[in-house]
């Protein structure tokens, strides 16, 4: 049974754009999220003064849609991230998301455990740009310690997107676990095109397998093409003899979005998307609502 979580954000200036720093209840972690333009007012943040994961976030000058992420790791946060403030390198970034613990218990060895397992697991089916060119430094640890690292991670999956970034996709081994209701799953039939589906919270999570049109319609709008090009750029899809097939499970903000990418042209998802009695999404929400 799914546990509620409780979350605080504190203001430190009162601007919901400037300095905020999360918890969550009962946990020794802690987080802060800073502007760039913000970053030397931390200089005496203990938050910063500790050993922990950073992340740096920014965009593509020639992209904007094209969101970066660089991920580190340091012994003491503020210096390593004022290190990056003069690398031309990582001049992209516009925003620091920065993990610490409130106690003295967090190590180095912590933090390259972190790090490694960010990188080696998380970012594969993020849809994000990675900058980062290692896979980390592997580290070997107790049993113990990598359970409680291993916690300290999902409570940061839990942090990030109240802080305004979901940096991370749910598993294919999880997604199959919630598929145990045949009704859940929601099925697109166009033609030689299937499609398998997901609702979530945060859209429609489309299924491993399923297939894409291969070419789109004129009149697509330019968002859903950029989107088609995104899958094909990233490997998200591969070449199939009826257009495209999804490589592994992939979440849009909407059923429409979903329907729009995968036909080629735009579509009402709540009707073109039905469960396995031919229920359209629509129908099962209104069923629900009565």
């Amino acid at each position: 049974m799914s546990r509620g979580i409780t979350i605080t954000n504190y203001l430190v200036d009162g601007n919901p754009e400037g300095i905020m720093m999360s918890y969550v209840s009962n946990w020794t972690g802690q987080a802060i999220k800073i502007p760039r333009n913000s970053f030397f007012d931390t200089k005496n943040f203990d938050e910063l003064k500790r050993p922990g994961i950073y992340y740096l976030i920014g965009f593509k000058e020639d992209n904007p849609d094209d969101v970066l992420i660089y991920v580190g790791e340091a012994n003491q946060l503020y210096e390593r991230i004022a290190n990056h403030m003069k690398d031309e390198a990582k001049s992209f970034f516009e925003l620091i998301i920065a993990f610490s613990s409130k106690d003295d218990n967090m190590t180095v060895s912590h933090t390259k455990y972190l790090e490694t397992k960010i990188l080696g697991e998380v970012f594969e089916k993020s849809g994000y740009t990675l900058v980062n060119k290692k896979e980390g430094n592997r580290v070997s640890l107790p049993k113990m310690v990598k359970d409680e690292m291993d916690t300290y991670f999902d409570n940061m999956k839990v942090l990030l997107p109240t802080m305004g970034f979901d940096f991370f996709k749910p598993t294919l081994k999880i997604q199959k676990q919630s598929l145990t209701n045949k009704e859940d799953k929601l099925m697109l039939e166009v033609g030689e095109i299937t499609a398998k589906s997901k609702l979530t919270s945060n859209g429609l999570l489309v299924l491993k397998g399923s297939l894409m049109k291969q070419m789109a319609t004129p009149a697509l709008a330019p968002t859903y093409l950029k989107i088609r090009n995104d899958l094909l750029e990233k490997g998200y899809v591969t070449k199939h003899k009826n257009g495209y097939e999804f490589l592994q499970d992939y979440e849009f903000t909407s059923p429409s979005q979903a329907g729009a990418v995968i036909l080629g042209y735009s579509v009402n998802g709540r009707i073109f998307w039905k469960n396995n009695i031919g229920k359209t999404l629509k129908q099962i929400e209104e069923e629900k609502i009565s």
